[in-house]
């Protein structure tokens, strides 16, 4: 037998993923939210605000992507108070690595 295509079930996650997309990228885009913050403290908040939305994995999962994304680009800073960034990104950094995470 052939396998059966489903567009409905296909075009429901595709919108799913992008809603997830759009809502990741909203909050990181939002200016010095996520500035200054340790890996932690970022992660908490991060999953505090998607978690309502999407549920609590999904926003684990998520933020298991872009908080990584954001500690490179300089805008988290690690958890230790030792280590400063050099200089502080702006909001169109933070979307990109929000980009670059759901991407992957």
């Amino acid at each position: 037998m052939a396998k059966e295509r489903r567009p409905i079930r296909f075009i429901f996650r595709l919108l799913v993923f992008v809603g997830l997309a759009a809502a990741a990228s909203k909050l990181v885009s939002k200016k010095g939210d996520f500035r200054g913050l340790t890996e932690s403290e970022a992660r908490a908040k991060f999953e505090e605000k998607l978690g309502a939305r999407i549920g609590e994995e999904a926003a684990s999962e998520i933020a298991d992507k872009v908080i990584p994304k954001l500690k490179k680009k300089g805008v988290i800073k690690q958890d230790t108070p030792d280590e400063t960034p050099d200089e502080e990104p702006g909001s169109e950094e933070m979307a990109e690595a929000v980009e670059e995470a759901m991407s992957d």
